[in-house]
């Protein structure tokens, strides 16, 4: 419960949004997915298995768990000083399916409808649409970031925190997207819009 309460998007039960956007049921078995096999907090060493599906954090894992808070309290969360406009496309970005399974390792869920859904455009856009689209979300990160700096901030108040790390996610989701579907993505690169075309019959 506290995982999801903390992060309900990437602890959430997947299929069941409110009217946030966010998932609004907890699902522990994404908890479990995160701390059991070989997963990166075990190969730190920040936690043991002391049970059936029971675990517990290791010497190391607790003084990392202090300096986490230390840096929390350092840090103190902030209300974001965007435009709602960019706070809206932020939250799309956070919120679309694309990023949900990037950060979920379901990497090999992700559908070309899923990039085009997190880049804004159609598998019929052209190629002037894929460029400005990204250009858009190079730009809304990037302001983002100026106002995130070291610090978590939040869209509004009481709102979904974001940190610097969470705007590199972004950035890493939009890179494999572009190397995952490299080839539909040629194809929309090579259509050429549909008032440029008829200039040049002119």
């Amino acid at each position: 419960m506290s995982a999801w309460q903390k992060f309900p998007d990437a602890f959430g039960l997947a299929g069941h949004r409110g009217d946030n956007g966010q998932l609004c049921y907890p699902d522990s078995n994404r908890v479990f997915a995160e701390i059991m096999g070989s997963k990166p907090i075990r190969k730190r060493g920040l936690l043991k298995k002391v049970g059936t599906k029971m675990y517990q954090l290791t010497e190391s894992g607790l003084e990392h768990a202090g300096l986490l808070l230390r840096r929390r309290a350092e840090s103190p969360v902030e209300k974001a000083g965007l435009s709602r406009e960019v706070e809206q496309q932020l939250k799309r970005l956070f919120c679309s399916k694309a990023a949900e399974k990037f950060r979920n390792n379901r990497l090999d869920d992700i559908t070309f409808y899923d990039a085009c859904a997190f880049w804004g455009i159609s598998p019929r856009s052209s190629a002037i649409e894929l460029e400005g689209r990204i250009a858009n979300l190079k730009n809304v990160v990037e302001s983002a970031r100026n106002v995130a700096q070291e610090k978590k901030v939040t869209f509004e108040h009481g709102g979904c925190a974001y940190s610097s790390h969470d705007l590199d996610v972004l950035l890493e989701v939009h890179e494999d997207l572009l190397e995952r579907f490299r080839d539909q993505i040629a194809v929309i690169q090579k259509r050429i819009d549909e008032r440029i075309r008829i200039d040049k019959k002119a």
